[in-house]
Protein backbone atom coordinates (compact mmCIF):
# COMPACT_ATOMS: atom_id res chain seq x y z
CA UNK A 1 0.00 0.00 0.00
CA UNK A 2 1.52 3.34 -1.02
CA UNK A 3 2.25 5.44 1.74
CA UNK A 4 -0.22 8.38 3.33
CA UNK A 5 1.15 11.87 2.28
CA UNK A 6 -0.52 15.01 4.28
CA UNK A 7 -1.75 18.26 2.42
CA UNK A 8 -2.32 21.32 4.40
CA UNK A 9 -3.91 23.82 3.60
CA UNK A 10 -4.71 27.37 5.40
CA UNK A 11 -8.19 28.63 4.44
CA UNK A 12 -9.10 32.34 4.90
CA UNK A 13 -11.17 34.81 2.86
CA UNK A 14 -11.07 32.24 -0.32
CA UNK A 15 -14.57 31.83 -1.46
CA UNK A 16 -13.76 32.61 -4.88
CA UNK A 17 -10.44 30.37 -5.67
CA UNK A 18 -10.86 27.52 -2.53
CA UNK A 19 -12.97 25.34 -5.01
CA UNK A 20 -10.35 25.42 -7.93
CA UNK A 21 -7.63 24.25 -5.07
CA UNK A 22 -9.41 21.79 -3.52
CA UNK A 23 -10.58 20.20 -6.63
CA UNK A 24 -6.95 19.70 -7.79
CA UNK A 25 -6.47 17.65 -4.95
CA UNK A 26 -8.95 15.58 -4.87
CA UNK A 27 -7.91 15.21 -8.87
CA UNK A 28 -4.41 13.81 -7.79
CA UNK A 29 -3.42 10.35 -9.22
CA UNK A 30 -1.68 9.38 -5.86
CA UNK A 31 -4.75 8.88 -3.68
CA UNK A 32 -3.70 7.88 -0.15
CA UNK A 33 -3.82 11.52 1.07
CA UNK A 34 -4.78 13.00 4.06
CA UNK A 35 -6.49 16.30 3.74
CA UNK A 36 -6.48 19.20 6.12
CA UNK A 37 -8.38 22.14 5.60
CA UNK A 38 -7.62 24.93 8.39
CA UNK A 39 -10.33 27.17 8.05
CA UNK A 40 -8.22 29.82 10.14
CA UNK A 41 -11.59 32.27 11.11
CA UNK A 42 -12.73 33.18 7.52
CA UNK A 43 -15.54 35.53 8.20
CA UNK A 44 -16.82 34.66 4.19
CA UNK A 45 -18.30 31.18 3.14
CA UNK A 46 -14.74 29.24 3.25
CA UNK A 47 -15.32 27.55 6.47
CA UNK A 48 -18.84 26.36 4.66
CA UNK A 49 -17.34 25.23 1.59
CA UNK A 50 -14.80 23.06 3.61
CA UNK A 51 -17.50 21.21 5.52
CA UNK A 52 -19.09 20.73 2.43
CA UNK A 53 -15.76 19.05 0.75
CA UNK A 54 -15.54 17.21 3.63
CA UNK A 55 -19.01 15.51 3.72
CA UNK A 56 -18.54 14.50 0.21
CA UNK A 57 -14.83 13.07 0.81
CA UNK A 58 -13.63 10.94 3.81
CA UNK A 59 -9.80 11.71 3.42
CA UNK A 60 -10.78 15.44 4.34
CA UNK A 61 -10.49 16.62 7.64
CA UNK A 62 -11.87 20.58 8.42
CA UNK A 63 -10.30 22.71 11.55
CA UNK A 64 -12.40 25.81 12.12
CA UNK A 65 -10.03 28.06 14.74
CA UNK A 66 -10.12 31.80 15.89
CA UNK A 67 -7.91 33.87 13.07
CA UNK A 68 -4.22 33.50 14.12
CA UNK A 69 -2.57 33.47 10.75
CA UNK A 70 -1.01 31.63 8.13
CA UNK A 71 1.65 30.29 10.58
CA UNK A 72 -0.96 29.73 13.15
CA UNK A 73 -3.26 27.96 10.22
CA UNK A 74 0.33 25.60 8.84
CA UNK A 75 1.01 24.70 12.34
CA UNK A 76 -2.70 23.44 13.80
CA UNK A 77 -1.97 20.96 10.38
CA UNK A 78 1.27 20.08 11.12
CA UNK A 79 -0.56 18.92 14.77
CA UNK A 80 -2.76 16.28 13.57
CA UNK A 81 -1.35 15.65 9.98
CA UNK A 82 -0.89 11.42 9.75
CA UNK A 83 1.33 11.39 6.79
CA UNK A 84 4.37 10.34 6.48
CA UNK A 85 5.26 12.80 4.25
CA UNK A 86 3.21 16.12 4.74
CA UNK A 87 2.91 19.68 1.74
CA UNK A 88 1.64 22.76 2.03
CA UNK A 89 -0.42 24.56 -0.43
CA UNK A 90 -2.09 27.97 -0.12
CA UNK A 91 -5.74 28.07 -1.02
CA UNK A 92 -5.50 30.50 -3.91
CA UNK A 93 -2.93 28.36 -5.65
CA UNK A 94 -3.67 25.12 -6.88
CA UNK A 95 -1.77 21.58 -8.80
CA UNK A 96 -2.07 19.40 -11.90
CA UNK A 97 -3.31 15.85 -11.01
CA UNK A 98 0.06 14.62 -10.87
CA UNK A 99 1.92 16.70 -8.51
CA UNK A 100 2.07 14.90 -5.59
CA UNK A 101 3.11 11.62 -7.32
CA UNK A 102 5.83 13.56 -9.13
CA UNK A 103 7.47 15.03 -6.09
CA UNK A 104 6.69 11.24 -3.90
CA UNK A 105 8.67 9.67 -6.71
CA UNK A 106 11.37 12.23 -6.98
CA UNK A 107 12.10 12.50 -3.44
CA UNK A 108 12.01 8.10 -3.27
CA UNK A 109 13.98 7.57 -6.39
CA UNK A 110 16.53 10.07 -4.83
CA UNK A 111 16.51 9.14 -1.38
CA UNK A 112 15.86 12.91 -0.61
CA UNK A 113 14.04 14.07 2.49
CA UNK A 114 12.77 16.89 0.77
CA UNK A 115 11.77 16.99 -2.94
CA UNK A 116 10.63 20.64 -4.87
CA UNK A 117 9.18 21.79 -7.86
CA UNK A 118 9.21 25.26 -9.95
CA UNK A 119 6.44 27.45 -9.92
CA UNK A 120 3.86 29.60 -12.71
CA UNK A 121 3.37 32.34 -11.33
CA UNK A 122 -0.28 33.21 -12.53
CA UNK A 123 -2.93 35.65 -13.24
CA UNK A 124 -5.23 33.51 -15.04
CA UNK A 125 -6.10 29.74 -15.07
CA UNK A 126 -5.48 29.79 -18.87
CA UNK A 127 -2.12 28.83 -18.07
CA UNK A 128 0.22 28.58 -21.17
CA UNK A 129 2.80 25.90 -22.17
CA UNK A 130 5.80 26.22 -20.75
CA UNK A 131 8.24 23.98 -22.40
CA UNK A 132 10.24 23.84 -19.42
CA UNK A 133 13.09 21.03 -19.21
CA UNK A 134 12.75 18.55 -15.86
CA UNK A 135 16.05 19.46 -15.12
CA UNK A 136 16.25 17.72 -11.57
CA UNK A 137 19.32 18.53 -9.12
CA UNK A 138 20.18 16.19 -5.91
CA UNK A 139 21.70 18.69 -3.68
CA UNK A 140 23.66 17.57 0.00
CA UNK A 141 22.48 20.37 2.88
CA UNK A 142 25.83 22.07 2.78
CA UNK A 143 25.16 22.85 -0.84
CA UNK A 144 21.60 23.90 -1.01
CA UNK A 145 21.57 25.94 2.21
CA UNK A 146 24.77 27.92 0.21
CA UNK A 147 21.88 28.58 -2.79
CA UNK A 148 19.05 29.33 -0.51
CA UNK A 149 21.03 32.41 0.86
CA UNK A 150 22.31 33.44 -2.46
CA UNK A 151 19.68 36.37 -3.04
CA UNK A 152 20.67 36.75 -6.74
CA UNK A 153 20.03 33.07 -7.55
CA UNK A 154 17.22 32.50 -10.13
CA UNK A 155 15.75 29.50 -8.46
CA UNK A 156 15.94 31.27 -4.77
CA UNK A 157 11.99 31.99 -4.38
CA UNK A 158 11.39 29.01 -5.14
CA UNK A 159 13.49 27.40 -2.42
CA UNK A 160 12.21 30.13 0.51
CA UNK A 161 8.23 28.71 -0.15
CA UNK A 162 7.34 26.78 2.37
CA UNK A 163 4.68 25.44 -0.90
CA UNK A 164 5.66 23.31 -3.91
CA UNK A 165 7.53 20.83 -1.44
CA UNK A 166 7.19 17.45 -0.37
CA UNK A 167 8.64 17.04 2.90
CA UNK A 168 9.61 13.86 5.55
CA UNK A 169 7.02 14.87 8.31
CA UNK A 170 9.67 13.72 11.07
CA UNK A 171 11.51 17.33 9.88
CA UNK A 172 8.79 18.93 11.81
CA UNK A 173 9.14 17.09 15.02
CA UNK A 174 10.62 20.46 16.54
CA UNK A 175 10.03 22.96 13.61
CA UNK A 176 6.88 24.81 13.24
CA UNK A 177 6.17 28.42 11.44
CA UNK A 178 6.39 31.77 13.62
CA UNK A 179 3.05 33.16 14.67
CA UNK A 180 2.08 36.51 13.60
CA UNK A 181 5.01 37.14 11.31
CA UNK A 182 4.97 37.98 7.90
CA UNK A 183 7.79 36.05 5.85
CA UNK A 184 6.72 33.19 7.89
CA UNK A 185 8.91 31.26 5.28
CA UNK A 186 12.22 33.01 5.32
CA UNK A 187 11.97 32.35 9.33
CA UNK A 188 11.48 28.48 8.43
CA UNK A 189 12.51 27.08 5.32
CA UNK A 190 16.19 27.25 6.38
CA UNK A 191 16.01 24.94 8.75
CA UNK A 192 14.54 22.30 7.05
CA UNK A 193 16.88 22.23 4.66
CA UNK A 194 19.69 22.05 6.94
CA UNK A 195 18.62 19.14 8.75
CA UNK A 196 17.12 17.02 5.69
CA UNK A 197 20.51 15.33 4.42
CA UNK A 198 19.50 15.77 1.05
CA UNK A 199 16.96 17.90 -0.84
CA UNK A 200 15.79 16.86 -5.00
CA UNK A 201 15.62 20.08 -7.15
CA UNK A 202 13.28 19.70 -10.04
CA UNK A 203 12.86 22.63 -12.84
CA UNK A 204 9.17 21.36 -13.77
CA UNK A 205 6.70 24.17 -12.87
CA UNK A 206 3.68 22.21 -11.10
CA UNK A 207 2.81 24.60 -8.71
CA UNK A 208 0.17 27.02 -10.02
CA UNK A 209 0.93 30.36 -8.15
CA UNK A 210 -2.59 32.78 -8.30
CA UNK A 211 -1.09 36.52 -7.78
CA UNK A 212 -4.14 38.83 -6.66
CA UNK A 213 -4.09 41.87 -5.57
CA UNK A 214 -5.44 41.38 -2.11
CA UNK A 215 -2.66 38.55 -0.77
CA UNK A 216 -0.19 38.58 1.86
CA UNK A 217 2.39 38.74 -0.06
CA UNK A 218 1.01 40.29 -3.76
CA UNK A 219 0.50 43.36 -2.36
CA UNK A 220 2.97 46.08 -4.60
CA UNK A 221 4.91 49.10 -2.77
CA UNK A 222 6.72 50.09 0.61
CA UNK A 223 5.62 47.75 3.77
CA UNK A 224 7.32 48.67 6.53
CA UNK A 225 5.98 45.64 8.72
CA UNK A 226 7.00 43.63 5.90
CA UNK A 227 10.68 44.90 5.56
CA UNK A 228 11.02 44.64 9.26
CA UNK A 229 9.55 40.90 9.39
CA UNK A 230 11.96 40.25 6.62
CA UNK A 231 15.36 41.63 8.75
CA UNK A 232 14.12 40.30 11.98
CA UNK A 233 13.73 36.62 10.08
CA UNK A 234 17.99 36.97 9.08
CA UNK A 235 18.64 38.10 12.61
CA UNK A 236 17.31 34.60 13.70
CA UNK A 237 18.66 33.01 10.60
CA UNK A 238 22.24 33.97 11.06
CA UNK A 239 22.43 33.30 14.65
CA UNK A 240 21.31 29.57 13.79
CA UNK A 241 23.76 29.36 11.18
CA UNK A 242 26.55 30.11 14.21
CA UNK A 243 24.80 27.83 16.76
CA UNK A 244 24.90 24.85 14.01
CA UNK A 245 28.70 25.19 13.26
CA UNK A 246 27.98 27.22 9.72
CA UNK A 247 29.90 30.64 10.29
CA UNK A 248 29.79 31.49 6.58
CA UNK A 249 26.59 30.97 6.01
CA UNK A 250 26.12 32.81 9.36
CA UNK A 251 28.41 36.08 8.15
CA UNK A 252 26.64 35.83 4.47
CA UNK A 253 23.45 36.54 6.25
CA UNK A 254 24.77 39.29 9.14
CA UNK A 255 25.41 41.27 5.41
CA UNK A 256 22.80 40.71 3.58
CA UNK A 257 21.05 41.95 6.94
CA UNK A 258 23.08 44.91 6.57
CA UNK A 259 22.10 45.33 2.55
CA UNK A 260 18.32 45.42 3.48
CA UNK A 261 18.53 47.76 6.85
CA UNK A 262 20.63 50.27 4.32
CA UNK A 263 17.79 49.82 1.74
CA UNK A 264 15.31 50.23 4.09
CA UNK A 265 16.20 53.26 5.85
CA UNK A 266 16.97 54.56 2.59
CA UNK A 267 13.00 54.22 1.47
CA UNK A 268 12.09 55.52 4.87
CA UNK A 269 14.03 58.85 4.05
CA UNK A 270 12.71 59.38 0.74
CA UNK A 271 9.41 59.11 2.51
CA UNK A 272 10.43 61.62 5.24
CA UNK A 273 9.23 59.07 7.88
CA UNK A 274 11.47 59.31 10.94
CA UNK A 275 10.22 57.38 13.71
CA UNK A 276 10.30 53.95 11.94
CA UNK A 277 14.05 54.33 11.22
CA UNK A 278 14.32 54.05 15.36
CA UNK A 279 12.76 49.88 14.62
CA UNK A 280 15.84 49.48 12.21
CA UNK A 281 18.53 50.96 14.46
CA UNK A 282 17.18 48.02 17.25
CA UNK A 283 17.75 45.48 14.65
CA UNK A 284 20.46 46.24 13.52
CA UNK A 285 21.85 47.00 17.42
CA UNK A 286 20.84 43.26 17.92
CA UNK A 287 22.69 41.79 15.49
CA UNK A 288 25.48 44.19 15.89
CA UNK A 289 25.61 42.81 19.76
CA UNK A 290 25.14 39.12 18.98
CA UNK A 291 28.22 39.86 16.49
CA UNK A 292 30.41 41.07 19.16
CA UNK A 293 29.19 38.21 21.45
CA UNK A 294 30.63 35.63 18.60
CA UNK A 295 33.81 37.98 18.08
CA UNK A 296 33.90 38.82 14.64
CA UNK A 297 35.49 42.05 14.73
CA UNK A 298 34.79 43.15 10.95
CA UNK A 299 31.10 42.66 11.13
CA UNK A 300 31.03 44.68 14.02
CA UNK A 301 33.02 47.60 12.28
CA UNK A 302 30.66 47.24 9.48
CA UNK A 303 27.43 47.34 11.70
CA UNK A 304 29.31 50.30 14.51
CA UNK A 305 30.68 52.37 11.62
CA UNK A 306 26.86 52.69 9.85
CA UNK A 307 25.30 53.01 13.75
CA UNK A 308 27.59 56.05 14.44
CA UNK A 309 27.82 57.55 10.71
CA UNK A 310 24.37 56.75 9.32
CA UNK A 311 23.68 59.93 7.75
CA UNK A 312 26.72 61.17 5.69
CA UNK A 313 26.66 57.06 4.59
CA UNK A 314 23.29 57.75 3.12
CA UNK A 315 24.21 60.85 1.94
CA UNK A 316 27.28 59.77 0.09
CA UNK A 317 25.32 56.64 -0.74
CA UNK A 318 22.91 58.78 -2.65
CA UNK A 319 24.99 61.16 -4.07
CA UNK A 320 26.74 58.22 -5.66
CA UNK A 321 23.58 56.61 -7.24
CA UNK A 322 22.68 60.18 -8.83
CA UNK A 323 25.97 60.13 -10.38
CA UNK A 324 25.82 56.75 -11.91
Amino acid sequence: MSELISIIVPVYKVEAYLPRCVDSILAQTYKNLDIILVDDGSPDNSGKICDAYAEKDDRITVIHQVNGGLSDARNAGIAIAKGAYLTFLDSDDWVPADYIAYLYNLLKETGSAISLCNFLKTTTEDLPQVAEPEMVTVMKNDAILAKYIDLGDDFHPQLVMACGKLFEASLFESIRFPVGKLHEDEFTTYKLFHFAPQTAISKKPLYYYWQREDSIMGEAGFRLQNKLDYMEALVERAAFFHEVGRPELSDRTYKSLFSEALSVNLQLDARKEAEPKKEVRGILKQARNALKRTGRSKLVFLYNTYLSYERPIAWVYRTYKKMK
